[in-house]
């Protein structure tokens, strides 16, 4: 019964995160704009899927014929591929006319150069790229390390967790989301909690195995809750930077 379970579910998560990263990704191409969109939180997503899915692949490597795992493995590397389309495709409008990236940090910081906020947005491209081969390297050198296993799985875990911290605070603080996905922000929220439902329901497993998945369900449903009952009006954002700078100097 849960072999069958786990199988459906499987299935159910990987058609649902083609859907959702698929959706996004429609939508930027459409827009042909990734404003509104955090590269923190793409960055940290490629981190984070990148560790998980060679920890998974070490972990399982000698059942990995086995229909069942490979299953699960292979939505772990599905989410991996995805998350670095994503930062391929940000990179590839990050210079479009109608692209305005990281809102939060240009407007706070007061900065107007493009040409420095693209060398920004390509090192994080970079250093992103830079850790995929890093790790697949040290996988197939050492694929029997515990140690470099269970590294992986701790940076993946701190990455998650705070992953959707900097898309939240874009959403808050930003004029113009237009690029953000409501339809991905929902079946990301909703594959997180079907993950956290089957490994701790069904299968068991230790609370702390999915607070990451807990965390990020909660932060993309305050995002979702945002974007849904506070619409922009006259393109203002939620919280004035000026207003806030103001704030901090008189605190001080």
């Amino acid at each position: 019964m849960n072999s069958a379970l786990s199988c459906f579910i499987g299935f159910v998560l990987i058609i649902g995160t083609l859907i959702s990263y698929g959706t996004q990704f429609h939508k930027i191409i459409i827009n042909q704009s990734i404003t509104g969109i955090n590269i923190y939180t793409i960055a940290m997503g490629c981190l984070s899927s990148c560790c998980t899915m060679y920890a998974s692949i070490l972990l399982n490597l000698s059942t990995l014929k086995s229909f069942e795992i490979g299953l699960d493995v292979s939505q772990l590397i599905i989410v991996c591929i995805c998350y670095y389309a994503y930062i391929v495709i940000y990179m590839y409008y990050i210079r479009h006319e109608n692209s305005r990236a990281s809102t939060f940090y240009n407007q706070f910081y007061q900065v107007e150069d493009l040409d420095r906020d693209y060398r920004h947005v390509f090192i994080l491209f970079c250093i992103s790229w830079i850790i995929l081969i890093i790790l697949g390297t040290a996988s197939i050198i050492a694929p029997s390390s515990h140690g470099l296993i269970n590294t992986m799985y701790i940076i993946a875990t701190i990455t998650s967790v705070i992953q959707w911290v900097p898309q939240l605070i874009e959403t808050y603080m930003s004029t113009d989301i237009s690029s953000l996905s409501l339809i991905t922000l929902g079946l990301n929220t909703g594959g997180c909690l079907l993950t956290i439902i089957y490994q701790c329901v069904i299968n068991g497993e230790s609370f702390l195995l999915v607070l990451p998945y807990l965390v990020g369900a909660l932060l993309q449903l305050i995002i979702l809750v945002i974007l849904l009952i506070t619409p922009r009006r006259n393109n203002e954002p939620l919280l004035r930077y000026d207003d806030l700078i103001e704030e901090e100097i008189q605190r001080l």
